[in-house]
């Protein structure tokens, strides 16, 4: 039922959806990172086996700006291309990749030097509203922001962690054109949590602590978290230790 309506609400507002893959990027703290490029699952399809297989790399900064695009192409099935994130001032982002010739899921690796971690993107969609629907959810926000809500167009729930010698970080990528004002409340057995809204720039991301949205713990605690935004949004777990984001290298995808 909710997904019939937001279909309707998008045919009545205007709302565009382009078939993209997105994958995030992580370079806070001198981490390196890059994205693996390859067209491995189609390599028993005739027809579609043979390349090169041409792709456009596009890097979205944290403020939404594009920081690198990079026209690439994977020789055959066999081969994979590799793709350096540039290291920005924030740090974090997320990039697009076009799948008209890839068949294939993709890979972002990020590394300390020492260790590295890796995880897959998504191959969905990425939204732009009209101008005059952008007006609308920025007079909205503006007057529900005071409350710390927004309008619940998207709703995500996710596990994270909290505690002493270690947390969780959401890295928040809003897929849309428009400011999207997340609203993220955790629930865990003890005292009340705090509810957080995020205000994440148009095709920009945010980094959220988790471990600020509850009271300080000894022991590692898991917390139920309840994410609402006015557009369309994914979010990736961050894993961290005891300090901002130092700790072993932690990258997963959630649904």
């Amino acid at each position: 039922m909710a997904a019939s309506l937001r279909a309707l609400a998008r045919r009545l507002l205007g709302v565009e959806r382009t078939p993209t893959y997105y994958l995030p990027w992580l370079t806070v703290n001198g981490l390196e990172c890059a994205l693996i490029l390859n067209n491995v699952e189609v390599r028993f399809e005739p027809g579609k086996n043979e390349g090169p297989f041409p792709a456009t790399v596009v890097q979205h900064d944290a403020d939404g700006t594009v920081v690198g695009t990079s026209e690439v192409s994977v020789i055959d099935t066999e081969a994979a291309v590799e793709v350096p994130m540039a290291p920005t001032a924030s740090g974090y982002g997320f990039v697009t990749v076009s799948m008209e010739h890839l068949r294939s899921d993709l890979y972002v690796t990020v590394s300390d030097g020492g260790s590295y971690t890796a995880t897959h993107g998504r191959f969905e969609f990425v939204e732009t509203y009209p101008l005059r629907v952008r007006i609308l959810f920025a007079v909205l926000g503006r007057l529900l922001a005071p409350f710390g809500r927004t309008v619940p167009a998207f709703v995500r729930d996710q596990y994270a962690y909290s505690g002493r010698d270690g947390r969780s970080h959401l890295l928040l990528l809003n897929l849309s054109n428009v400011t999207n004002r997340i609203r993220v409340v955790a629930h865990w057995d003890g005292p009340p949590g705090a509810a957080r809204l995020v205000a994440v720039p148009p095709r920009g991301a945010r980094l959220l602590d988790v471990g600020t949205l509850v009271p300080a713990a000894e022991v590692l605690t898991p917390l139920a978290l309840r994410l609402e935004g006015n557009a369309w949004f994914n979010l990736y777990l961050v894993g961290a230790g005891p300090r901002d984001l130092a700790g072993l290298l932690s990258l997963m995808h959630v649904k």
